[in-house]
């Protein structure tokens, strides 16, 4: 069976042929140099000779380092597929985990909004520490989340029947996570409860009006 042909880049075509010519130019030039007697011509084809080779050299380092880029390139080719689809994994099972753990937080909360928004942001501040390791691919899924909702504090009865359970109908805010982010969520909050105030009607009763002044007498 014969190999495949090698790929054929037309930048290594351009620069291969810019070498040959350097390279027929610079032994031409030293021809010359060999044949004269003259000194001062000798001088200029010296100097010549040395600016050609120099860019040969150059053109030649050139496509050496794309080649060398290249097969590097295809080295790495596989590795990086393998880390996407580790990454592709991990995200698909933390997607899935997020969803079960969130129907058990909502059959457990059981209308608490307090409590659900906590366990919520406590699932969000956690997990990212948590698909970090081998198991959490690794494990079989109701494992994980069951792991999940006891690091929780969750029931365990409704981590292990939560494909039974209803998806929430509540959803919290996400937590603030930085010092700028809470000052951001305060403000929103102002400028919506200001426009509350702006746009509500005005419910003062009316004052009732003086009787008209009546001189006495």
């Amino acid at each position: 069976m014969s190999e495949p042909a090698p790929d054929i880049f037309e930048e290594d075509q351009l620069l291969a042929q810019t070498a040959r010519m350097d390279f027929a130019f610079a032994r031409h030039v030293q021809q010359k140099a060999l044949a004269t007697e003259d000194t001062a011509e000798l001088s200029d084809l010296a100097r010549a000779y040395t600016r050609l080779t120099r860019s040969l050299r150059q053109t030649l380092a050139l496509l050496s380092k794309l080649r060398a880029d290249r097969a590097k390139t295809e080295r790495e080719a596989p590795r990086r597929s393998a880390q996407d689809l580790h990454e592709q994994a991990i995200d698909e099972r933390t997607a899935q985990v997020q969803d079960a753990v969130e129907r058990v937080i909502s059959a457990a909360a059981d209308g608490d909004e307090a409590l659900h928004t906590d366990w919520c942001h406590r699932f969000d501040r956690e997990v990212d520490d948590w698909n970090e390791k081998p198991d959490w691919i690794v494990d079989d899924v109701d494992t994980v989340i069951r792991r999940v909702c006891k690091a929780l504090g969750l029931p365990d009865d409704y981590a292990q029947r939560w494909r039974d359970l209803p998806a929430p109908t509540f959803f919290p805010d996400p937590e603030p996570s930085t010092p700028e982010d809470v000052a951001a969520a305060n403000a929103a909050a102002r400028a919506f409860t200001a426009g509350l105030h702006a746009t509500a009607p005005d419910l003062t009763p009316a004052r009732p009006s003086k009787p008209p002044w009546r001189p006495s007498g």
